[in-house]
């Protein structure tokens, strides 16, 4: 989420790039290390940024499943049975669910747009 526009300040990526370090793990059709490249705060901590390339392409993105399980679709075999129970059990990501916390925004966009 690091190069999505004004969701973290440079400062945040600063933290927790050089603080924490970074666990990225590629997708098909992005490139890691030209994102870090073209960064600056990134290229600084590029020694605590670890790039996980993925042996067996995995084309499933946390976006399309939240949307399926929105639209009250299946996600069998996309997740773990406990993780597709947990999600049931606690009423995550339906459309009821989406509407009841559509005024929550991310914390570092929160902090970021000072609506807090």
């Amino acid at each position: 989420s690091f190069g999505v526009p004004n969701l973290w300040k440079p400062e945040d990526i600063e933290e927790i790039a050089g603080r924490y370090g970074v666990a990225c793990i590629t997708r098909c059709g992005s490139d890691a290390e030209k994102f870090i490249n073209q960064s600056d705060v990134l290229y600084k901590h590029r020694k605590n940024i670890h790039v996980i390339r993925e042996w067996v392409t995995n084309e499933i993105s946390a976006t399309h499943v939240r949307r399926a399980l929105r639209r009250g679709q299946s996600v069998r075999y996309l997740l773990p049975d406990p993780v597709v129970r947990y999600i049931n059990d606690h009423s995550l990501y339906s459309a009821e669910s989406e509407q009841k916390n559509s005024d929550v925004i991310l914390a570092p966009f929160q902090r970021y747009t000072n609506t807090n």
